[in-house]
């Protein structure tokens, strides 16, 4: 039995190295992604766009440990402006509260000790609209988040939605005291 135990504790330890060492290759490639398409993303590419928020998305910024959803939004907001549904997708996932995407598990650790903020009306605006433009795992975010929310909330997501692209989008302009 205490051998056992030894053996769970050692795979514990070393998981915990990889992790780090996956984290650490990861943040590389993420870097190297940014600076293949920042110069695009501004001039409104929008796969660039997409590739600097998904460089950006569910990451944990330097030594602060919070999650990079700041610049991940900047980058989706932009590429769902010009009509991208898996940007807009994106964004109802942020605004759910679902800021990790994957197996990042040192990212999933960040998230655990960290207050994450929603915003369910905006989240449903974003996953409707990438539902109609066809994106089916929006559809069904949309319809398990629906149900977890109010009437009110609901309505503020449907006025919200007739005039979308003059909602807030980027992560400061949606929670301004929560500045990352």
């Amino acid at each position: 039995m205490i051998r056992i135990i030894g053996i769970v504790l050692t795979a514990a330890m070393l998981s915990g190295c990889a992790a780090a060492a996956i984290q650490g290759a990861s943040r590389v490639k993420d870097n190297a992604v940014v600076a293949g398409n920042e110069d695009a993303a501004q001039a409104g590419d929008v796969k660039a766009q997409m590739n600097m928020g998904d460089a950006h998305c569910c990451t944990i910024v330097g030594s602060s440990g919070i999650l990079n959803n700041q610049k991940a939004t900047e980058w989706y907001c932009k590429a769902a402006r010009q009509g991208d549904p898996r940007a807009k997708y994106e964004l109802g996932r942020i605004y759910s509260g679902d800021l990790v995407r994957g197996m990042n598990a040192p990212a999933k650790l960040g998230a655990l000790v960290t207050t994450q903020r929603e915003n369910k009306p905006l989240a449903l605006m974003w996953f409707n609209l990438a539902a109609e433009a066809g994106n089916d795992d929006a559809a069904k975010k949309a319809s398990r988040l629906s149900e977890d929310m109010t009437a009110v909330e609901r309505l503020q997501a449907s006025v919200r939605q007739q005039d979308w692209r003059a909602q807030a989008c980027e992560w400061n302009a949606v929670y301004p005291d929560n500045q990352l």
